[in-house]
């Protein structure tokens, strides 16, 4: 039902090559899948078409959709890629995450797969938060800056909060290190 051009399907032990390319670099992600794998490729590219690409933000996606099977049912992995991570890059990520959740959830309903957990992932060369010094902290505290204080928090604890549905979620949020030259790997 899908162009084949638009996804990968793998079984455990098979790898392929996720490929991004933007304007600020481009990343190339070794991935292995560890069972039964269902990947689609740019589904920021290929958003529902119902969406009105003219409201701000209502078009934005994640890069990679990794949809990972056992004996019953579906796992969601959700890949976001930023050259650097920083307060700014993680508030625009975590729209994309909720977008890419939105979407991701809407295909798998179509081929009828049942979601159980979902995952998110961030792929990212530099990373200006873990390195932030504490005078940066205690300026974001003295200016009461909550939003950055919680983006940075959830950073360093692994973890990314989200309105789903209309309700806060936490969703597990794990760190692909990329090298300068947008280089990683990743086995899921």
């Amino acid at each position: 039902m899908f162009r084949e051009e638009k996804y990968v399907l793998l079984d455990a032990g098979e790898q392929t090559e996720l490929e991004e390319k933007k304007k600020s670099g481009k990343v190339k992600l070794a991935f292995t899948a560890q069972g039964k794998t269902l990947i689609f490729i740019s589904p920021e590219k290929n958003v529902l078409p119902y969406l009105d690409e003219k409201k701000k933000g209502a078009t934005a996606c994640a890069d990679v959709f990794v949809y990972t099977h056992d004996a019953e049912k579906w796992d969601l992995h959700i890949i976001e890629f930023k050259k650097t991570i920083n307060t700014d890059s993680i508030g625009k990520s975590k729209w994309q995450f909720t977008m890419g959740i939105y979407n991701a959830r809407a295909v798998a309903a179509f081929l009828g797969m049942e979601i159980r957990n979902i995952y998110l992932y961030s792929g990212f060369r530099n990373d200006n938060i873990t390195s932030m010094e504490n005078a940066s902290l205690i300026a974001l505290r003295a200016n009461n800056n909550t939003r950055a204080l919680r983006k940075i928090k959830q950073w360093k604890e692994g973890n990314c909060e989200l309105k789903i549905d209309g309700e806060d979620v936490k969703f597990s949020h794990k760190k692909i290190h990329l090298n300068q030259e947008g280089y990683g790997n990743i086995s899921i």
